[in-house]
């Protein structure tokens, strides 16, 4: 059974012509193409949050996948602003159940010469997408499986990325681990509750975590001591519903570059026999790290379901997707409540968003997936305007890479 949370069920490529490289859709020629340029800003003069990042830009990887003529998730980028090329070419599977169209989002390390992803599917399940985890070689495609029976991940969230250069983390179940390329996995910590969401900043593992009564809280673990920090964000309660969750998320949150700040949804239970989500209602806040601080933003937002959002490199701008109903995608300030009228609140009409809203280093350019039965569709949004663009028909789960 396919989940009705499916990235990859509406995939359906439609091959408009031939190309080259046998992946299906369009690959956007680059970053630089259909981002915005260096010095540019956003078309709402008054949204001085939205303010471009000086040049030369740095080094940056814009990464995603999308199926080819076999309906096998492959692996595409975008290196530096140069013309995007096919980086994987994984072989189809010859299984009944095939675990090998979708693919989580591809970080590229620090260095920008390896990715990490998990690759797999919900074939065959009423359970979330999932699939182990690959390192693959940048240049060369060469994919190379953790070995680890626990390193297999959802494809939905966020659960894995790099430490350094030549060591990745991931999150399992109620699992934390960590494993240099060449050595064994190295198991960091056996948590009590089931993990979901995760992102690392520094030594510190920001992770959301849910209980079966509904409830939500956002904790951080320290990578050097092994140990989980003081203090609890609660992400609120949802209505738990007897069935199975298939691909549901968790309430969204991101963390700032530099560790210090984070954003996040706090949700509310709707009535009895909602869908496998259970959401009502959500509001959105900025905070201390650890929680502390907090501050209502994006007021005017709703959302009756998990959202995904990421903060601008230079951490003034938040954008939403996954914001049910529609519009889905919106941006907002962190330092401003959000009310209508606030000059830097942006809804932005466009089909039903999917993945995570990446940035670009530029602060007014972000990317996120699309669904347009029976296409799914990454496309790019500037602050402001009223609606995306194509980047890449069939594109999915982009993530974006500013190597150090």
């Amino acid at each position: 059974m396919r989940s009705r949370g499916k990235l990859g069920s509406i995939l359906g490529c439609t091959l408009l012509f031939a190309i080259a490289l046998a992946g299906c859709g369009t690959p956007t020629p680059s970053d630089t193409t259909y981002g915005s340029t260096p010095g540019a800003t956003s078309s709402s003069s008054a949204s001085s949050a939205a303010t471009a990042t000086a040049t030369p830009p740095p080094p940056r990887a814009l990464a995603w996948f999308q199926t080819d003529s076999h309906n096998v998730g492959q692996i595409w980028a975008s290196v530096n602003g140069e013309t995007a090329h096919q980086i994987t070419h994984m072989p189809p599977s010859t299984e009944e159940c095939r675990y090998d169209e979708d693919w989580s989002p591809p970080v590229f390390s620090p260095d920008l010469s390896k990715i990490v992803a998990a690759w797999g599917s919900d074939d065959c399940t009423d359970g979330p997408l999932h699939g182990p985890i690959y390192i693959i070689n940048a240049s060369s495609g060469a994919a190379t499986k953790v070995p680890s029976a626990d390193a297999n991940i959802r494809l939905s969230l966020r659960q894995t990325g790099w430490i350094d250069d030549s060591t990745i983390w991931w999150m399992s179940g109620w699992h934390i681990y960590k494993y240099t390329i060449g050595g064994s996995a190295t198991l960091l910590a056996n948590l009590s509750t089931f993990s979901h969401d995760a992102v690392l900043r520094g030594n510190t593992l920001f992770f959301s975590q849910g209980w079966g009564s509904g409830g939500f809280a956002l904790k951080r673990f320290d990578m050097t001591s092994h140990t989980i920090l003081a203090g609890s964000i609660d992400l609120g309660t949802t209505n738990p519903c007897a069935c199975s969750r298939n691909d549901a998320l968790a309430p969204g949150f991101d963390v700032s570059a530099d560790g210090s700040h984070i954003v996040y949804q706090k949700v509310a239970p709707a009535g009895a026999g909602g869908d496998e989500e259970g959401v009502g209602s959500s509001q959105f806040f900025y905070a201390n790290a650890d929680g502390s601080g907090a501050t209502r933003i994006a007021s005017v937002a709703t959302a009756h379901a998990m959202v995904k959002m990421q903060l601008s490199p230079n951490g003034r701008l938040i954008a939403v997707t996954r914001a049910l109903p529609a519009p889905s995608i919106f941006t907002a300030s962190v330092t401003s409540a959000g009310h209508s009228g606030d000059p830097d609140m942006h809804f932005y009409t466009s089909g039903d968003s999917l993945s995570y809203p990446v940035w670009k280093y530029d602060n007014v350019t972000f990317w996120a997936t699309t669904a347009a039965s029976p296409v799914v569709t990454m496309e790019r949004f500037t602050v402001g305007t009223s609606s995306g663009s194509v980047g890449v028909s069939g594109g999915n789960n982009p993530w974006y890479t500013i190597g150090g």
